[in-house]
């Protein structure tokens, strides 16, 4: 497009300097609507001379940002409702993982169709109310977003471990991570998935972990009956372990090979 051809009106100026006065990086129709005074079919019209000149961009509709503010993680949260950044992008954050995904994950409770922004795919991940938890801040000002704190993360990441960046992965960060298993503990019975409790159980016995003795008669006394596979994407084969209710259909030679880096 010509942006030459375009000629910004006084109220087009209007609006971009109380967008810059009042630091709005990104803003929606309706807030900006309040402070401006403008009408809002006169509002939308400035708006979109403003996107074709490139002074602003359009996040989506009724949704804008500064033309220089491309913080992905920050825009994704703040387009749905009790949002945080998480599984496989909290993972690299938090850095318990050196692979960078190519996805920016985000957990909500409230429903978001996926989207690109700014050339990057984001992924919207609904999950219950009560599973909505162990939420932090990163970043400073105007570029801090909510993130799941490091134990939710790896909560999350064994619940859903297709957003985790491979199971080995996973594995490998649960092993590193010295996490707290109080809150493993806390946040798995929130988010009410027993397999996972078990396979971190079992898992942290097998490596000898610390700190999770509790962790692990809290889960002893939740077992029942029914067996999980160890690797939920892998065959349904190898040893039953009785005490976790575990069939580990990962070796143990391969188990110690995933925490030495070897698998």
């Amino acid at each position: 497009m010509n942006h030459s051809r375009i000629m910004l009106t006084p109220s087009d100026v209007c609006v971009l300097h109380l967008v810059e006065d009042c630091e709005m990086d990104m803003f929606t129709v309706p807030e900006l609507e309040t402070l401006s005074g403008l009408g809002h079919r006169k509002l939308i019209e400035s708006l979109s001379r403003l996107v074709s000149v490139g002074s602003l961009s359009r996040v989506e509709r009724g949704v804008y940002c500064t033309r220089n503010f491309r913080n992905i993680n920050a825009i994704a949260t703040r387009i749905v409702k009790d949002s945080a950044i998480a599984y496989w992008t909290a993972l690299n954050l938090h850095g318990m993982t050196e692979q960078i995904p190519n996805v920016v994950f985000v957990q909500s409770c409230n429903p978001k169709a996926d989207k690109g922004i700014f050339g990057v795919r984001c992924k919207f991940v609904r999950v219950k109310k009560d599973a909505y938890t162990g939420i932090m801040q990163m970043g400073y000002g105007r570029e801090s977003f909510n993130v799941t704190d490091r134990e939710k993360t790896l909560i999350d990441c064994f619940c859903l471990p297709g957003y985790s960046g491979g199971y080995a992965e996973l594995l490998r960060a649960f092993s590193a991570a010295d996490p707290d298993a109080g809150k493993l503990l806390e946040y798995g019975k929130k988010v009410g998935n027993l397999s996972v409790l078990k396979r971190m159980a079992y898992l942290s016995e097998l490596w000898e972990m610390k700190g999770f003795d509790d962790f692990r008669s809290e889960v002893s006394r939740m077992l029942n009956s029914k067996y999980s596979l160890l690797d939920p994407f892998g065959d349904n084969r190898g040893p039953f372990i009785n005490k976790w209710k575990i069939r580990s259909n990962i070796g143990k030679d391969d188990l110690d090979g995933i925490r030495e880096k070897i698998y």
